[in-house]
């Protein structure tokens, strides 16, 4: 696994969300990633926050900049962690970036709008698990770009009941999809 990405949540769900809720997400999330950082460096893994970083509190946006820059290392695996993020609102800003490089957009490639977006040059997502399948058999606008060739694997276990074995079972199962691709043939 090169590219291992968590969705901790949404600009649509961030624009609904009340202040205190918010705020408590941002404080709860500060924890989660406290606890990762020594496996992270330890293992050469890049630290990378997506999303629009300007609609989270200012303390938080410090604080995943910081890990970016603790955990920054060379090596092509990441840990990525989406916040206020939505493809759409990828878009747009990628989009917003481009003009402000005043690029002709008469002639823009898709590799220059890669360079824009938040993922830059990451490795393509082969596998996406999306959790609470009870609730929702969709990928509800992950990175949509991105996982149109994604195998997608779906659990009724919501985030925090998802375990190492169920883990593996999701990689087995991509691995067992990967033998039967043809690709295109």
């Amino acid at each position: 696994v090169k590219a291992f990405t968590l969705r901790g949540l949404s600009t649509e769900n961030a624009k609904k969300r009340p202040k205190e809720e918010f705020d408590f997400l941002m404080n709860m999330y500060k924890l989660l990633w406290d606890e990762l950082d020594e496996f992270l460096i330890a293992n050469k893994i890049n630290f990378m926050a997506i999303g629009d970083l300007e609609g989270i509190t200012p303390d938080f946006k410090q604080y995943l900049l910081d890990k970016e820059a603790k955990t920054r290392c060379d090596s092509d695996r990441y840990c990525i962690f989406g916040v206020n993020y939505g493809w759409r609102d990828e878009i747009i800003r990628g989009i917003q970036k481009l003009a402000h490089q005043n690029t002709d957009f008469q002639h823009i490639t898709e590799d220059q709008l890669s360079t824009v977006l938040d993922l830059g040059d990451v490795p393509p997502i082969e596998l996406v698990i999306r959790t609470k399948w009870d609730q929702a058999q969709r990928t509800s606008g992950f990175m949509s770009r991105r996982i149109g060739y994604a195998e997608l694997y779906f659990t009724a276990k919501k985030c925090p009941e998802f375990e190492v074995e169920d883990m593996k079972s999701a990689l087995q199962r991509f691995d067992k999809m990967a033998e039967m691709r043809n690709y295109g043939k």
